[in-house]
């Protein structure tokens, strides 16, 4: 053990080194100190590491003092950003240096993704460095599993894939770390499973809920994928940090932005090269979404930006259209977490198609009806192959209804294809008082389609451009006469 050369005083550095561990700011130091023990490459020490770290180590400390949950934790930032490193890897050692009963659940989209974390922090637990550092911590020799670590102190460190068997256990931390697979599509299905078992699943594995805390970290994939998901939860807290590779895609808390080096998060690990590169590689889509943290690209998925927008007081009026009338996506429900109700009315002066209006609510069968009778007339609906009781009940109340055979059946991605070149070959004009709001409302903004929570509007649009597009004779049952898509009604 070392002498001070002007002393006889003996100088224990291992313990001086547990003692800044133990102090605030320690996390940072506990990662700088084990980084080579799971990493041979050199580390880049970008600013948003130590912001990070001080977001973990704030966690932890609430934990040890077993302190009422303030709120649980969304961080999104981009791969290669050493965020699994330090929440999936480094964060379970070091709170069992802090409090080594403390017992952490590490979940992934993947159990071998989870187990990957866990044998990682194991070998941390296990270096002779963090035995010196931290002597009481020990993990039992009858539990040393890759994936269930437990400790002397009744500590455990658990990874699982999401999804995976975690009953009778219980945790003061649920790490959740890319909970859907960012190489590949993350469907509706998908983000919706994946926010089940989070809503249900975990929130019954918590030591007690009102201390036991939650971190997400992940890139987006979807507006409705599991930070979506939350995120939209009413009164639920949650500390959102977003951290996209570049400051102009929306920085939160939005005072980070300040610490971006030419508007980079990571100007070493992620330059301009690096960034043209990744949107090459990954496309403009998944690029917003891994990259940019954002669902889906400011220019568009399968909708851009392709109307021709005409100011109000120059927008046709519809008497000098054919084929005017209103198309309809109907759902019957007030629960704004469901499906909506959409209509969009559009005519067409020669070839052209002209959107004049546009919306979507929330209704049960009795104001829809009220509501499609405000708006103009005929009325177009999906046709459905055993019959339409839709139909059937608008003839009942005077609603005249126009069945369309749409193209793509009923999967809404396979319409919007069909219909978007329509868009494309720039013969749709719009009012450009809705233009933005067709685009680019908040939660059925096309521009998000298919990545956003709601396509009702989307999929009504497919329609309104698929029927006015194509020439096709269509049947309304009301009054028992065939239209073509050339009639004046």
């Amino acid at each position: 053990m070392p002498v001070h050369p002007k002393s006889d005083i003996v100088i224990d550095f291992d313990k001086a080194a547990a003692a800044l561990i133990r102090k605030p700011g320690g996390f940072f130091f506990f990662v700088q100190e084990f980084w080579d023990v799971i990493i041979a490459e050199d580390p880049v020490w970008n600013w948003h590491i130590e912001f990070l770290c001080s977001e973990a180590e704030k966690i932890v400390d609430r934990l040890a003092k077993r302190l009422p949950k303030e709120e649980d934790v969304i961080i999104n930032i981009p791969p290669g950003t050493s965020k699994s490193t330090i929440f999936s890897i480094m964060l379970p050692a070091y709170a069992w240096a802090i409090d080594p009963t403390l017992r952490l659940l590490l979940l992934s989209y993947s159990s071998d993704v989870a187990m990957g974390f866990s044998m990682k922090a194991r070998d941390i637990i296990q270096s002779d460095k963090y035995r010196r550092y931290f002597p009481d911590v020990a993990i039992r020799k009858d539990s040393n599993s890759k994936s269930d670590l437990q400790n002397t102190k009744n500590g455990q460190i658990y990874a699982v894939g999401l999804g995976g068997a975690i009953t009778g256990k219980h945790f003061h931390y649920i790490g959740i770390d890319d909970p859907l697979n960012p190489k590949e599509a993350a469907s509706d299905a998908e983000c919706a499973n994946a926010s089940v078992v989070i809503d249900s699943t975990l929130n019954t594995r918590k030591v007690d809920k009102a201390i036991a805390i939650t971190l997400l970290i992940m890139q987006r994939l979807s507006e409705n994928d599991p930070t979506g998901h939350l995120l939209s939860k009413k009164n639920k807290k949650i500390r959102h940090i977003c951290l996209p590779a570049e400051a102009m895609d929306g920085v939160k808390p939005a005072y980070l932005a300040d610490y971006y080096d030419g508007g980079l998060l990571d100007p070493v690990r992620m330059p301009k090269s690096v960034l043209e590169e990744l949107l090459t590689d990954l496309g403009s889509a998944n690029y917003a979404g891994q990259i940019s943290q954002q669902p889906a690209p400011a220019g568009g998925l399968i909708w851009q930006k392709w109307f021709k927008e005409v100011p109000d007081d120059k927008f046709p009026d519809k008497k000098h259209m054919h084929s005017y009338g209103t198309d309809w996506d109907t759902a019957y429900t007030k629960n704004d977490q469901n499906a909506a109700t959409a209509y969009m009315t559009a005519g067409k002066i020669g070839n052209n198609i002209y959107i004049d209006d546009f919306d979507f609510a929330w209704k049960e069968t009795p104001e829809i009806l009220k509501w499609m009778k405000t708006k103009a007339a005929p009325h177009y609906i999906e046709a459905k192959a055993n019959g339409n009781p839709l139909r059937l009940m608008l003839q009942k109340h005077g609603v005249i209804a126009v069945e369309v055979g749409v193209d793509g059946g009923a999967d809404k991605v396979a319409r919007a294809r069909l219909a978007s070149p329509v868009a494309e070959s720039g013969i749709v004009y719009i009012r450009k008082s809705i233009a933005d709001r067709l685009y680019n409302d908040p939660r059925q903004g096309i521009l998000k389609f298919p990545r956003g929570k709601f396509k009702d509007v989307a999929d009504v649009l497919a329609q309104c451009l698929l029927r006015l597009y194509k020439k096709q004779a269509m049947r309304t049952h009301s009054t028992a006469r065939e239209y073509d898509e050339d009639d004046d009604f």
